[in-house]
């Protein structure tokens, strides 16, 4: 029995030795355990902390803070044109260099540079006394011929002459009037005639000169209508196959603004840019478009008829969140706004705002949440901000 007794002992120690030793091994985990527990804890006082103070700061603030003063846009819905402005060079609808058919001394000049001419008014005058002297020479040889060929045919009726002598003369009487129709034309050649009603830019000789077949004598433009030529974007050609008119900007006459009538669109690029080219005729009655004036097209790619729009420089952009204030109940409430198509200074909308809402066109960019607001004024349209 007290063998027993002690080895009942013994095994009740060897158990609670085991049980000391696993309690030791499991308590520095226990201790880690705490710490993260306590560290949990201790953030959450530290935000509900920070939390409290931004509270007491907002509320501080919309107490304390005099309210900032505002001028608000009330937004509306309208017609939003997407356009796109492209740069094109003005040009001449015709440019002709009038060139010399006959040779000659140029006697006298008839038109003066940069007026207008009419087709078929005289420019010059060549040396035409060459022309005379030939012409009525051919016009006697011509005379004579013809008085020999009708003695002829009096003399073959009666068989008193050959038939051979006949078509000679004959011959000779159909050479000498050609040989007169030339001599003619030779002569009106010598008045250098203007081949279009246009305005005669440049004369290239003058009174003394002497000319040679195929000489250059004068330049001619044809400027009304004048010709715009533009480059379009290969990304933007089928918006334009249906187009009928564009309207023009002339930047160096105080940005005249003219509508083009579509003449043609090139079906292939003239540059490696890929750029086809669309011709516009433009109207120039006053001749004040000048040909290498430089000049903006615009062209409609798509119309929004009930579009609300903003001021771009009313979004405030943060990362990725883009967002306006507006004014509700005199205090400034953010909302988060979509962009759509950007129409010169204005963008479209197409979430966050609402036809009636107020956004704060002056004065935003320092406002925050729940400030309060005093709307100096509210305009309906942005450029009554600037009368301001």
């Amino acid at each position: 029995m007290k063998e027993k007794k002690d080895q009942e002992e013994k095994t009740k120690k060897r158990s609670g030795s085991r049980l000391l030793r696993s309690l030791w091994g499991t308590f520095p985990w226990l201790i880690v355990i705490g710490i993260v527990l306590f560290l949990f804890h201790m953030i959450g006082e530290i935000k509900q902390e920070k939390a409290r103070l931004e509270d007491e700061r907002k509320a501080a603030m919309k107490k304390e803070t005099p309210p900032v003063k505002v001028i608000t846009l009330t937004v509306r819905s309208g017609v939003l044109k997407d356009k796109i402005s492209l740069p094109a060079e003005v040009e001449p609808s015709e440019e002709v260099l009038v060139k010399a058919q006959v040779s000659g001394e140029v006697v006298q000049v008839l038109a003066k540079e940069g007026k207008e001419v009419k087709r078929g008014q005289v420019i010059l005058l060549l040396d035409s006394s060459d022309y005379k002297s030939r012409l009525e020479r051919i016009e006697a040889n011509y005379r004579l011929a013809r008085l020999e060929y009708q003695r002829n045919v009096t003399l073959a009726k009666s068989n008193a002459t050959s038939k051979a002598k006949l078509d000679s003369t004959e011959a000779q009487v159909k050479d000498l009037e050609a040989q007169l129709q030339v001599a003619r034309l030779a002569l009106e050649h010598t008045r250098v005639r203007s081949p279009l009603s246009c305005i005669l830019n440049n004369l290239i000789v003058e009174r003394g000169d002497y000319v040679s077949v195929g000489d250059p004598v004068a330049q001619i433009l044809g400027l009304d209508p004048v010709k715009v030529t533009v480059g379009i974007p290969e990304s933007d050609v089928a918006t334009i196959f249906d187009l009928k008119q564009a309207d023009v900007i002339i930047n160096a006459l105080g940005n005249l603004r003219v509508k083009g009538k579509k003449v043609f669109l090139a079906r292939k690029p003239r540059t490696l840019a890929r750029l086809y080219d669309l011709e516009l005729a433009v109207p120039n009655p006053r001749k004040r478009i000048l040909p290498g004036m430089f000049a903006q097209v615009e062209l409609v790619k798509s119309v929004f008829p009930k579009a609300l729009t903003i001021p771009l420089y009313t979004v405030i952009s943060h990362g990725e969140e883009q967002y306006v204030f507006i004014e509700r109940d005199g205090h400034a409430e953010k909302r988060q706004v979509k962009l759509g198509i950007l129409a010169e200074w204005q963008v479209q909308v197409l979430s966050g705002l609402t036809p009636g809402d107020k956004v704060v066109v002056v004065g935003h960019r320092q406002l925050e949440e729940g400030q309060r607001l005093e709307v100096i004024k509210n305009v309906n349209d942005p450029s009554e901000i600037l009368k301001s």
